[in-house]
């Protein structure tokens, strides 16, 4: 049968192989030129590791996982060392939980996607039109084709979940946060630390391939287009306002440059659908069920429900009808858990009060003191 999948990244190369290696003909089409670079370190946790397995792919993931080598100072509003974080502590699903960059892990995906599966970059879909005997799509650049099934991979702001399921208001769901990366410049000596005041969390971080800065704020909504990276920057701006010790100044010149490798600014936000199947579309992933990045399950969800999908989908003879059910069965608890953890996150990474971040603090001085006490030497 013929598979489109719109998207490029973990959800929509995960799916690429799953629905490859079950006998379809596959095609993605990804709006970007290539594969797209930069983002945060990734994890991948509890089901993902056996995905991963089952594609061969995990022990190359564990071996191009970043190492995490020592503790990360954490400073208060003036620059001050008051306690420190150490992700050895918590935040795992199971011992064997891997973290690793974003493009290490989009490359070991891509490697392991047949070559029979033929990718259209700079390529997205103008329309959807799903009937009896499979879906008409139009692409941006005049083609038509039909499809047994779409496969919408295509992140938080989908095309195919507001061409096949409706607006993106219907569905995605601010958390209240913003988040914002950058790639850093190399020839500065950065200072690695996580920096808090209540309510905004700045870290710069070796994130395995050279230093990387992240923004946390808690923030109402705001009104903005997505692709607007001048908005996005004047936004930016105004949040990072809010401090001006430690490196705040230079970090502030790193995300206003336009020149900037690995930008990247949005709402932390979760995506909830009754059903993520309508006809003979799907859409997993962020683009179905974002669980938030303080959840830590993104990438998780990504690659479990690609497989999860086009396995339920090739057991039921293609089948929508009768696998929707069954694929739902299967992938809605474990939704509802991995979004249930973006509020544990939440309070531990930006705290909301003085009070609050105190108490936190206080935690991580506990928690070190307890790693120290079992660590030999």
């Amino acid at each position: 049968m013929d598979v489109l999948i719109a998207g490029a990244s973990m959800a929509g190369l995960s799916a690429a192989y799953w629905f490859a290696r079950c006998g379809h003909r596959v095609t993605v089409v990804e709006r970007a030129e290539g594969l797209r670079p930069g983002g945060a370190p990734i994890d991948v946790r509890g089901r993902a590791l056996g995905t991963a397995e089952r594609m061969g792919i995990l022990a190359t993931i564990e071996a191009e996982k970043v190492s995490i080598v020592e503790p990360t100072p954490v400073l208060d509003g003036t620059g001050t060392p008051v306690a420190s974080l150490d992700l050895r502590w918590f935040a795992n699903e199971t011992d064997r939980d891997v973290e690793i960059t974003r493009d290490r892990l989009n490359r070991i995906l891509h490697s392991v996607v047949p070559d029979a599966v033929e990718f259209r970059f700079n390529t997205t879909l103008t329309s959807i039109a799903d009937g009896p005997d499979g879906v008409d799509v139009g692409f941006v650049d005049g083609r038509q084709a039909r499809f047994d099934l779409v496969v919408g991979a295509d992140g938080l702001h989908s095309t195919v979940r507001r061409l096949a399921f409706g607006p993106e208001e219907n569905f995605v769901r601010h958390f209240g946060y913003y988040v914002a990366l950058v790639d850093l410049p190399a020839g500065r000596d950065w200072q690695r630390a996580m920096l808090n005041v209540p309510g905004l969390t700045i870290v710069v971080r070796d994130a395995g391939d050279g230093p990387q800065a992240m923004l946390l704020a808690a923030s109402d909504e705001v009104d903005y287009d997505h692709r607007d990276l001048q908005a996005q920057r004047k936004l930016l701006a105004d949040l990072l306002s809010r401090v001006d010790a430690w490196q705040l100044p230079a970090l502030r010149e790193a995300f206003a440059d336009p020149a900037a490798k690995g930008f990247y600014f949005d709402a932390v936000s979760q995506t909830h659908m009754p059903s993520w199947i309508q006809g003979h579309v799907a859409v997993i992933g962020d683009a179905g069920h974002c669980a938030a990045l303080l959840s830590g399950m993104g990438t998780t969800l990504a690659m479990v429900s690609a497989e999860t999908l086009a396995t339920t989908w090739t057991e039921c003879g293609g089948h929508m009808a009768a696998a929707s059910p069954i694929y739902h069965e299967r992938l809605r608890p474990y939704v509802d858990q991995c979004q249930a953890f973006a509020h544990e996150g939440a309070p531990i990474m930006v705290p909301a009060t003085q009070e609050a971040l105190d108490a936190r603090n206080a935690t991580f001085r506990e928690y070190a003191a307890r790693f120290a006490a079992r660590t030999p030497g």
